[in-house]
């Protein structure tokens, strides 16, 4: 009886060092070599200052949820 705690208890060590090791890799910051290298955005923002303001968005095009109902009644185009 005394093998299978000492297995129970070992196993669950063994267990939570390694969750703990899992958790540790993906929450560490990653080191200044490992960053993408993206160009700098000064020209981006300048421009972003003196472009036109973007029209406003379309309606939505109307949406039809009926034709389920349809279907499963008989009532639809191939009813």
């Amino acid at each position: 009886m005394k093998t299978t705690t000492w297995a129970m208890f070992g196993s669950l060590c063994v267990n939570l060092m390694l969750g703990l090791v899992i958790a540790a890799m993906f929450s560490a910051a990653p080191s200044g070599r490992a960053q993408a290298g993206e160009p700098n955005h000064t020209r981006c923002a300048e421009q972003a200052k003196h472009a036109k303001p973007a029209a406003p968005p379309a309606a939505p095009a109307p949406v039809r949820r009926a034709y389920l109902v349809e279907a499963r009644m008989g009532w639809g185009p191939a009813g």
